[in-house]
């Protein structure tokens, strides 16, 4: 790897920017799409940002290729030096984020999909509408995807409906059940890093995106743009991917899946219980009490855990998600 200053950082020391917004692109074992995430990185109509590296210790060709674009765009790329694994790409992007202080505004990179030009553009823009000049307030936006395959052929023209989401269901008491963010769209700023990084139980943390979505509806605001933003790959090993949610083959898929669907839910309910005990006193009562009743939902009989979900509208979106959750609770 180059020795140019920066080049390189021991994971001890910290990244000197000279821009407002940081890429964060986590890669482990990555180099079959790689370089086609990196040229439409490269390919941005926004130049002003940079990019931060964090590899997981691959053991493909992923390492020659970031140093290949490292010093073909020496200005741009900062690569995290990393002996030991982190353990997963949740754990990766935490230590991206960081590393990752000082700058204004951050984004999520897979290092399997392939942005479109306009992308950090588009986003910084609503990011700024969002925040109306108030710096201080966290805030969050996310955007539609492409379902794409392996080739980019087009598999659903839009991510938020083919998995049947709703982009207005953001109220903490929803993202609690279901998080509707997909982090390679997201852009946060820098309040919301600096929320999303206070001292938590990491272990009960499902992901980064999720985590930065509960911050955002208890403290802050979200903004959502409907125009699709990535071409989301899909090639059978996706870490999160892409439901058809409803396809019958997703129907039967999810009755089968009994017992992965209520560990889902138990850890949802963990969770909850993570971000009551880290979030403290930045949340009102009602906010409180609700994340406790949630998150103590195992030591309740099952009739019980209906009414709290009732009570509260902990809902996931759509008659079949919900009627999997009375089911599965």
């Amino acid at each position: 790897m180059s020795s140019k200053p920066m080049k390189k950082l021991n994971n001890k020391m910290r990244v000197v920017h000279k821009r407002k917004l940081a890429i964060l692109l986590a890669t482990y074992n990555g180099a079959e799409f790689l370089k086609e995430q990196l040229d439409s990185l490269f390919s941005q109509q926004e130049k002003e940002w940079d990019l931060i590296i964090s590899d997981d210790c691959s053991k493909d060709n992923t390492p020659a290729i970031l140093r290949e674009y490292a010093e073909r765009y020496p200005e741009h790329v900062f690569i995290l030096e990393n002996e030991i694994s982190s353990g997963s790409s949740k754990n990766n992007f935490f230590r991206l984020m960081q590393k990752a202080d000082d700058y204004d505004y951050l984004m999520f990179s897979d290092q399997d999909d392939v942005w479109k030009p306009d992308k950090v553009a588009h986003t910084l823009q609503a990011m700024k509408r969002l925040e109306s000049g108030e710096r201080d307030v966290p805030c969050l936006v996310h955007t539609d995807l492409n379902v794409v395959g392996a080739d980019l052929s087009l598999l659903h023209e839009s991510f938020i409906q083919s998995s049947m989401l709703d982009p207005s269901r953001c109220d903490l008491k929803q993202l609690v059940i279901q998080n509707i963010f997909t982090g390679c769209t997201m852009m946060i700023n820098a309040a919301l890093r600096e929320k999303a990084l206070l001292p938590a139980d990491m272990d009960s943390i499902r992901m980064h995106d999720a985590w930065c979505g509960l911050w955002a509806a208890a403290v802050g605001r979200i903004g959502f743009v409907p125009e699709k933003t990535i071409f989301y790959r899909q090639h059978g090993t996706n870490v999160v991917g892409a439901k058809n949610v409803g396809s019958l083959r997703y129907l039967v898929g999810y009755l089968r899946r009994g017992r992965q669907n209520r560990q889902a839910l138990a850890d949802a309910e963990r969770q909850a219980g993570a971000f009551l005990a880290a979030a403290g006193d930045a949340l009102n009562e009602e906010q409180k009490q609700m994340l406790y009743d949630y998150s103590t939902l195992r030591q309740k009989k099952k009739i019980e855990r209906i009414r709290v979900i009732a009570k509260y509208g902990i809902w996931k979106t759509g008659w079949r998600r919900c009627a999997g959750e009375i089911i599965q609770i």
